[in-house]
């Protein structure tokens, strides 16, 4: 199967350019993509090219209405990224159980630091990594 080929930004499907579908699999590599699941748990993908819609549907059985209803995001060196729906809009409460649960993902793929917080993104270029909506200052995580 190749991913990357559609993609869904606010509840449409847009087709990918192959030149895009690379820059968005590289992406997709460099970031710890990670989303809160109906349980509590956090299911983490590493190092993958696939989006969140897909590997939650793939992997955990997400349904696309559930995807939409998720607290998801990325961890980077330095930073975490939440949001929520195909619109990547800033999640409500980042509560302190949900931040627990991503710090000990950031210490464990990243190790100890401060990490910046990002909630929401505005949608740019595909393949490139998009600019917040909110920043919440930062989370020293040892």
């Amino acid at each position: 199967m190749n991913y990357n080929e559609v993609t869904i930004i606010n509840g449409k499907q847009i087709t990918l350019t192959p030149k895009e579908q690379k820059e968005v699999g590289t992406f997709h590599k460099s970031r710890i993509a990670f989303a809160i699941l109906s349980d509590g748990k956090c299911a983490v993908n590493i190092k993958d090219i696939r989006e969140h819609r897909v590997y939650l549907q793939e992997d955990f059985g997400i349904s696309f209405e559930e995807f939409e209803n998720l607290v998801r995001g990325y961890i980077k060196p330095g930073r975490i990224v939440f949001y929520k729906t195909s619109g990547f809009y800033p999640i409500d409460n980042i509560s302190e159980k949900i931040l627990s649960i991503v710090s000990e993902k950031a210490l464990e793929f990243f190790g100890s630091g401060k990490y910046e917080i990002w909630n929401g993104l505005k949608i740019g270029k595909f393949g490139e990594e998009w600019q917040p909506i909110q920043k919440h200052g930062f989370v020293l995580i040892k």
